[in-house]
């Protein structure tokens, strides 16, 4: 064998290591994609077994005057009964959406979120699970293509 013939064959060793190399890493890749995803969804589902969400009346305060949210819903009926006698009226329709849109507000500001006492080893095990699953997703999906 010449030296030609053995740089050749080096040359062809190195290509087909290559294309190993990027096969195997492609299988990781998606490998890690998965792994990544379950981590992150039982993270995601133990921190949300570990959160309380309470709703309570809730009390618009517009300077003086307190307005419960239960009267938010008296607008609304105002601008039902108006849509109802003049269809043509863009006031009423007005006057409706501005309402739903107050209530569906009024619903959310309603919302409490409370996380409940926990030992500190689940702590960190929802969050580094969190986070590791993360990380495996964002290695995955930023990841730099030949």
């Amino acid at each position: 064998m010449g030296k030609d013939d053995k740089s050749e064959l080096g040359e062809i060793h190195n290509l087909k290591a290559e294309k190993q190399q990027s096969v195997s890493s492609g299988k990781n890749d998606l490998l890690y994609f998965f792994i990544g995803i379950c981590l992150l969804g039982a993270g995601l589902f133990m921190l949300s077994k570990r959160v309380m969400v309470h709703s309570s009346w809730y009390v618009w305060r517009i300077g003086g005057f307190n307005m419960s949210s239960g009267t938010i819903t008296i607008p609304l009926i105002i601008g039902i009964i108006w849509y109802f006698v003049n269809t043509k009226s863009i006031g009423a329709k007005i006057l409706i959406t501005l309402s739903v849109i107050f209530i569906v507000v009024s619903i959310i500001m309603s919302v409490q979120i409370n996380f409940v006492t926990t030992s500190m080893f689940d702590y960190i095990l929802i969050f580094g699970m969190a986070a590791a699953g993360s990380g495996l997703l964002l290695r995955t999906v930023f990841k730099k293509r030949n």
